[in-house]
């Protein structure tokens, strides 16, 4: 299932997609995916897909949680300077039980319950990408001047950088 939603957190692309392997278990007590949702007539092929996703997101800075999970799926990239993941975000990270120096990601059920009070991703409930999408651009906001103005900090050191070898 691919999930996108807007600013104001209205629904962009809620589509389920068609496989082409065999799935050998939908894991539909997590993920909410039966086997009549990516065979409907409704489902999308993974090419319609990936140029429905990348014609929605082109151009827009992209947040979301562990999102290299979903580059990996889809086959493609984005700018890392249009990229908000909180997973990512190191105000929203945790340290590394096995490394006292490492930073791991906090996953978003808790990033949600302990930033947002936002229950999400219930033990024994399936999940909803679209409350999943809520919640990381909820987290977004709530740190958008600090994140963003991080970033636009890297992008303007890297440019530097880039111009200084040059």
């Amino acid at each position: 299932r691919v999930s996108i939603i807007d600013w104001e957190g209205d629904v962009v692309l809620d589509k389920f997609v068609k496989v082409d392997e065999a799935v050998t278990d939908y894991r539909t007590f997590v993920s909410g995916i039966t086997e009549s949702d990516i065979k409907s007539n409704d489902a999308i092929t993974f090419e319609e897909c990936q140029e429905q996703v990348v014609r929605a997101i082109e151009g827009k800075v992209l947040v979301g949680h562990a999102l290299k999970n979903d580059f990996n799926v889809l086959k493609f990239s984005h700018p890392w300077y249009m990229i908000r993941d909180t997973a990512r975000y190191e105000p929203f990270m945790k340290k590394d039980p096995t490394d006292k120096d490492a930073l791991v990601p906090k996953k978003l059920r808790d990033l949600a319950r302990d930033k947002l009070g936002m229950v999400i991703q219930e033990d024994g409930k399936q999940h909803d990408s679209i409350e999943d999408a809520t919640a990381a651009m909820e987290l977004y906001k709530k740190a958008r001047r600090k994140w963003d103005t991080a970033v636009e900090w890297k992008f303007n050191r890297t440019n530097a950088i880039r111009e200084n070898q040059e």
